[in-house]
């Protein structure tokens, strides 16, 4: 390695660069997503009634989602076009920082865990599980928040974002409101593990030439695509389940219907069967694998634009 591929700035700068492009490029379909997954949305159910509070509770459990040119409609024409944005702010905030820390974590523990076993796909599955695990709790309170932002139906304000932290400090003893989701997040880790064992083993060691861009990122891409769908695709229930632990949806006796993981977990697969673990999976992977792509694509470049220069640098 040069002195520039360890150098934990370069990551961080590459990774932050990457996730601002990616968030702003698919904000649209996330927002899309968390409302087909979950069953707080009016947009997302059959039957809902408003309470006295006016928040939406649904009679029954969830019905079949509409389709997403309806839902995007219906969005656009209650809450405007900034709806489709709901969540930017910390959506770019916690992408940002997520993968700055991301693809710098996952650096240090690749070099980590190569002093204690040489094996590739151990090396990258270890590595990338770890670097998931690490990076979802750290983070877990800006995904609440976005979540929360985007599941709320009024129309968008400024101050939304000091509105939410406002009530979910208010709503829970000990910050608990920021860690909602907490434990499908840890589970939903080995994500990032398969996702790295599958990358790694497509893309090519040395991508980039100096003349030869498009080829290079079209290698990356494909490699990111398959890894992505296959990654996401095994482990998706768990970010429904995520979902649904963010939700404020109330049970007959005023408590939350979804806490714990494996009760969750079994509570929506009784009701909705094996769909509902995969609600919003077609959308999801329209979001992420696009995402994917022009993330390790804009991370790739940078690192090879960073080690380009550092080359010519040296050769002055």
């Amino acid at each position: 390695m040069s002195i520039k591929e360890d150098n934990p700035l370069l990551h961080l700068t590459a990774g932050a660069a990457a996730g601002t492009f990616g968030v702003l490029a698919t904000s649209p379909l996330e927002v899309l997503k968390t409302r087909q997954q979950s069953t707080v949305s009016s947009y997302s159910s059959r039957s809902v009634h408003t309470n006295e509070s006016g928040v939406k509770r649904l009679h029954t459990a969830a019905g079949k989602p509409p389709s997403l040119r309806a839902q995007y409609h219906a969005i656009v024409a209650e809450e405007g076009f900034r709806g489709l944005y709901k969540g930017l702010t910390p959506s770019i905030g916690a992408v940002a920082s997520s993968k700055a820390l991301f693809f710098w974590m996952y650096s240090e523990c690749r070099k980590h865990v190569r002093k204690h076993c040489n094996q590739g796909q151990v090396v990258h599955l270890t590595s990338g599980t770890l670097t998931g695990l690490i990076n979802s709790i750290i983070l877990n309170p800006f995904w609440v928040i976005k979540t929360k932002l985007q599941l709320d139906e009024k129309k968008c304000s400024r101050s939304a974002v000091r509105k939410t932290i406002k009530e979910m400090w208010a709503a829970e003893p000990y910050m608990r409101a920021f860690f909602r989701g907490s434990s499908a997040s840890i589970v939903g880790s080995f994500e990032f593990g398969m996702f790295f064992l599958i990358y790694e083993e497509l893309k090519p060691r040395s991508a980039f030439t100096e003349n030869n861009y498009l080829q290079a990122l079209s290698k990356v891409a494909f490699a990111s695509t398959v890894s992505k769908i296959v990654s996401s695709t095994c482990l998706y229930p768990t970010e429904v389940i995520r979902t649904r632990l963010r939700e404020d949806l109330e049970t007959p006796e005023k408590s939350r219907k979804y806490r714990k993981f494996w009760r969750t977990c079994s509570t929506i697969y009784k009701e909705e069967g094996l769909n509902g673990m995969y609600r919003g999976w077609v959308l999801h992977l329209f979001k992420t694998v696009p995402f994917t792509m022009i993330t390790f694509g804009v991370y790739e470049l940078v690192l090879h634009l960073f080690q380009r220069q550092d080359k010519r640098a040296l050769s002055y």
